[in-house]
């Protein structure tokens, strides 16, 4: 009888340290199962943030190289300009070519070959040197004295094209073609002339691909173009396609 009653409440004292140690056991796997998505979310937040910072970097990274596309662009634009400033300038000593046309055209070429500075003002190549422009000196009674402004290479440039558009007319073309010794600068100054007009097409294309991709919000909010200013375009006359004479009617009007 007294063993059966130990043994009751041996049990009895048993059944709650039982229960006691099976709560802990049900918490971890609670606090477990409540981790997991937190580390998911976790690993997610920092995969976007690494898709992120990778398309902007790749942003970037373009801008940055359409600015040299630019500039490579530019440098041969202006090595082509120099191309047809020689072949002018050639071109204005050849025997079959009036002096007067050899002269207006020997000035224009002189001056475009003289020209100094960018042919693009734009600050876009740091490499350009600075202080090109000269400052003015003094004056005996203290006032500085007036520099006048340089005219803009895009000016130089197209006055060179009305100069070769008058002189070098059908007429002045027909002489210089039949002429032996001033066929070689004539074909010279046209292979110029050609490859001026695609060379700026080929700048300002470049350009215009770097002005719209700099032009959406993303690159603007991001300033992912730096402090580079904006590229701009070489606008100038280039056209040296003879004007063509004007139409005369050899018919006599009827009064």
């Amino acid at each position: 009888m007294a063993a059966s009653m130990t043994t009751a409440v041996t049990q009895a004292v048993d059944t709650p340290a039982g229960a006691a140690t099976a709560l802990p056991a049900l918490s971890s796997t609670g606090s477990s199962v409540m981790t997991a998505p937190m580390w998911s979310i976790v690993v997610l937040l920092v995969g976007l943030a690494v898709t992120a910072g990778w398309a902007l970097y790749a942003r970037a990274v373009r801008v940055d190289r359409l600015h040299r596309q630019v500039l490579g662009a530019r440098a041969t634009l202006e090595a082509q300009l120099v191309h047809r400033a020689e072949a002018a300038a050639e071109l204005a000593t050849v025997p079959a070519l009036d002096p007067a046309s050899g002269l207006l055209l020997s000035r224009a070429a002189r001056e475009a070959l003289d020209a100094e500075g960018p042919i693009v003002d734009d600050g876009l190549d740091t490499s350009a040197p600075l202080g090109s422009t000269p400052h003015p000196s003094p004056a005996p009674g203290g006032a500085a004295l007036t520099v006048p402004t340089t005219r803009s290479r895009a000016l130089i440039e197209s006055d060179l094209s009305r100069v070769l558009r008058t002189v070098v007319s059908e007429p002045a073309r027909r002489e210089l073609s039949a002429d032996p010794l001033s066929l070689p600068a004539l074909n010279r100054l046209d292979r110029a002339c050609s490859r001026l007009v695609l060379a700026r097409r080929f700048h300002n294309t470049h350009v215009s691909e770097a002005q719209a991709l700099r032009a959406r919000p993303l690159v603007r909010m991001c300033h992912l173009a730096g402090h580079a200013p904006m590229p701009q375009t070489f606008d100038a006359d280039d056209d040296t396609t003879p004007e063509a004479p004007p139409e005369r009617d050899d018919e006599v009007q009827p009064r």
